[in-house]
């Protein structure tokens, strides 16, 4: 059927692009608070609430509900008698107080100061446990802000707002953050690390570097003498400098940005993973003024992070996109429950560290480790899928052949049919590796059930990510952002020729640059899918440096003003203007009104000219959410989207 979509008016505005004269129809839909935007917002929302109107959504609500998986730490750090523990759940942000059974005991206490704010996190002083620092986030604001409150007395002592990165020191008991300014219209951006001491209330600049930079990130030393301060400038490359709590001396440990990554500092030597020497990574020694040590050469492991307990340090490692554990000391690898699993940190005890863990078939898990035994505190559920199993295989990409890793799950009795249903997730971007999870991230289907359902899950890990070192991120970065979307193509059309499924059964699922993602490759190849959902997606690559945030994400995508090269190559792909009068598949554009991460602009222009141009009798969805940020919403709101993802998927996948 032909869908009867709310009217949008187009202006006639034209701009000179290089001598290229550029259209923006919808250039009107930047202005959010505009009263006909608004009104077009209104509409369009009341058009997806009449499509799912004669759908099962209040059905789908309460099965999610209850089915639901129990949310389980981010973070968790001891705290008086118990732990606290940051999470997530039903998009809402929480923190919880565990005892030491970790066993749900409270909610944490109320400071009035804050009613209405989210908490994201939530990091106890180690020289005073009745002080946390808090990351909040107040409506609109840009950055979240660190909100220093005593607990005992439940009341606020002081707030810095625009933080980027925070953490305590148990050297000085000093809280230590960065803030980062930028300025989208000359496009420049510099980091200032702050100290507060909570005993003299005072705060200082320890550092200030008026380099180029897109943020500032701190992290400490377990034993408290060290605070290193990452002035980055751009998702890599960074100068790191080293600050020492009991004198204020600051020390630039390198010259010219690098990609290192800090582990810790032990008896006054620097330890980090550097993957500019080495591809793959490998662990350096930087003490003074002497040139790095190799403590660890490179391997066929790919190095991503470490943590130091018992006195020894750990690497958090991949092969082939999967968790590894491994002493520095001894070469050894500790065995985890999973060969296909993803390893993360969690949080540092006094003699013991917390790990996440999980699996496309192993619920998270938190474990604990204290560098000889390793034992499981909490799992996500009980279930278990033993007729399943998880692959990985590698496709050639579209574009120049290159071989991509992704994971297939699926029974261990399935056949390729030609017509099975599969869902594909993907993020290809920012050197962000995307290793296995049990629960896809947009929509929230937990992949075992999925599969137990019928359908097939397939993993993309394209290049633009980390999975390989920094060389597999610039490859899907910058000038070369284009392999991103011919890496995934290649995997569906390898999933095709399989005959595991084809054209039209495929559902593509990504959320802010693997929202980009999904936007390109309904543009680019709208034939092979069968239903995409795109989530806060960023859609105009021509206007995108503008924005707010818009200098922090010129160094991942380029800037169109740049060059009329850059200019030509975002413009090949930019999913706003690459959309044309052809048949597009089943698409749900979600954004927020709240988004400062990727304005709700992308969303709202790619969706109306979607509509206009769609040939073809598949719905086109928007999505607007109200108090929407960069997520899909929270509470019931949050229920309600994750419903309609999931009944969209199921209507044109599984009933097709």
């Amino acid at each position: 059927m032909k869908y009867q979509y709310p009217v949008c008016p187009t202006v006639d505005k034209v701009e000179d692009w290089f001598g290229t004269s550029l259209p923006d129809p919808y250039a009107w839909l930047r202005n959010a608070k505009d009263p006909e935007v608004l009104d077009f917002v209104a509409r369009e929302n009341a058009f997806t609430d009449s499509y799912f109107a004669s759908r099962p959504l209040e059905e789908k609500i309460d099965r999610l509900k209850a089915d639901k998986l129990p949310g389980l730490p981010r973070e968790l750090v001891p705290w008086k008698d118990g732990y606290l523990a940051c999470l997530t759940e039903d998009g809402n942000y929480k923190i919880r107080v565990l005892n030491r059974s970790f066993e749900d005991a409270d909610g944490l206490p109320q400071v009035h100061a804050l009613d209405g704010l989210v908490v994201f996190s939530a990091y106890p002083c180690p020289c005073n446990d009745s002080l946390l620092a808090l990351m909040v986030q107040h409506p609109g604001a840009a950055r979240p802000s660190v909100a220093l409150c005593d607990m005992d007395r439940r009341i606020l002592l002081h707030e810095v707002h625009e933080v980027f990165s925070f953490c305590w020191s148990k050297g000085d008991g000093c809280l230590y953050y960065s803030s980062t300014l930028a300025n989208s219209e000359t496009q420049q951006s510099h980091s200032v690390f702050y100290r507060f001491d909570p005993k003299s209330m005072k705060e200082s600049v320890v550092y200030e570097d008026d380099s180029y930079a897109i943020f500032g990130q701190v992290a400490s030393s377990r034993d408290g003498a060290w605070i290193m301060a990452m002035v980055c400038q751009d998702y890599a490359l960074a100068r790191w400098v080293a600050i020492d709590t009991a004198s204020g001396r600051a020390e630039v440990l390198n010259d010219h940005p690098v990609e290192w990554k800090y582990l810790d500092s032990l008896n006054g030597e620097h330890y980090f993973i550097t993957v500019s020497e080495a591809d793959r990574g490998a662990v350096i020694r930087v003490s003074g003024a002497r040139a790095p040590e190799t403590v660890m050469p490179e391997s066929e492991l790919i190095l991503d992070s470490g943590f130091s307990v018992g006195g020894k340090l750990y690497l958090l490692a991949c092969r082939d996109v999967s968790s590894r554990l491994v002493c520095l000391e001894t070469g050894e690898e500790v065995p985890l429950p999973d060969p296909y699993g993803a390893l993360a940190l969690v949080g540092h005890g006094e003699n013991e560290v917390f790990l996440r863990f999980e699996s496309f078939l192993i619920p998270p898990s938190i474990l604990r480790f204290d560098g000889g035994t390793m034992e499981t505190v909490m799992r996500g559920c009980q279930d278990t899928y033993p007729d399943q199993v998880a692959e990985q295989h590698f496709a050639p990409s579209a574009g120049d052949g290159t071989p991509i890793p992704y994971y297939i799950v699926r029974k261990k009795d399935a056949r390729p049919d030609g017509k099975t249903p599969v869902l594909m997730y993907a993020y290809g971007g920012y050197n962000i590796s995307m290793p296995p999870s049990y629960q896809e991230m947009v929509t929230q289907i937990v992949v075992p059930r999925w599969v137990e359902q019928g359908g097939i899950y397939v993993h993309c890990n394209l290049r633009g990510g980390n999975e390989y070192g920094p060389k597999w991120h610039e490859a899907g970065m910058a000038g070369n952002k284009r392999h991103c979307y011919e890496d995934f193509i290649g995997v569906a059309e390898q999933i095709i020729r399989d005959g595991w499924t084809c054209a039209g059964k495929i559902g593509i699922a990504g959320c802010s640059n693997g929202g980009l993602l999904m936007s390109a490759l309904v543009t680019m190849r709208p034939d092979l899918w069968g239903c995409v959902i795109d989530s806060v997606p960023h859609t105009d690559m021509i206007h995108f440096a503008e924005d707010d945030r818009g200098p922090m994400y010129i160094t991942e995508y380029g800037n169109p003003r740049e060059s009329r090269e850059m200019f030509e190559y975002l413009l090949s792909y930019s999913p706003y203007h690459n959309v044309r009068k052809t048949d597009y598949p089943p698409t749900y554009i979600q954004t927020g009104e709240l988004d400062n991460n990727v304005p709700p602009y992308h969303g709202k222009k790619f969706a109306a000219r979607m509509q206009a141009e769609n040939q073809s009798g598949n719905p086109i969805l928007l999505r607007v959410l109200a108090e929407g940020s960069h997520d899909r919403g929270k509470g019931e709101v949050f229920w309600r989207t994750i419903a309609e993802m999931q009944l969209f998927l199921d209507e044109h996948l599984k009933e097709c």
